[in-house]
C-alpha cells in the first residue's frame, strides 16, 4: 500500500503530492508528484528512508537534505514527507489521518 500527503504551499501557489511505501527491507521508498522542481529533487534526492529516518531528527537525512536544499527555509515538504512515512509505518493510525482536518498555518492579522 502507499500512504499518500498533500502539502500545499500557498505562499508559492504550489501543491506537492508524496507517497511512502515499506519495502520489503523494512525502509520506505518515497514517490513525488510537483510542479515545484525543487520540491521533486529534494525528494528524490532522498532515496529510501529508514525508521531512523523518521524518529531521529539529529541524524535524520529528511532534515539534513533540507538545510543543503534550495528549498525556502518555510517549507512544509519536510513535515509532509515525514508525515507520509509516519502513516506508512504505523506511526499515525489510518483512522486518525483520514477524521482529523488537515495539519496548517494560518496568517492571523489582529
Amino acid at each position: 500500500m502507499v500512504s499518500k500527503v498533500k502539502i500545499k504551499m500557498n505562499i508559492c501557489e504550489n501543491a506537492t503530492v508524496v507517497g511512502a511505501s515499506v519495502t520489503e527491507d523494512g525502509t520506505f521508498k518515497l514517490t513525488v508528484s510537483s510542479p515545484c522542481e525543487k520540491a521533486v529533487k529534494y525528494v528524490e534526492g532522498l532515496g529510501q528512508l529508514t525508521l531512523s529516518d523518521l524518529l531521529d531528527k539529529t541524524s535524520s537525512k529528511v532534515f539534513s537534505h533540507f538545510l543543503l536544499s534550495p528549498m525556502s527555509a518555510n517549507c512544509l515538504l519536510p513535515a509532509g514527507v515525514l508525515s507520509a512515512a509516519w502513516l506508512e509505518a504505523g506511526l499515525i493510525a489510518p483512522s486518525a489521518a483520514r477524521n482529523s482536518a488537515p495539519n496548517g498555518i494560518e496568517f492571523v492579522f489582529d
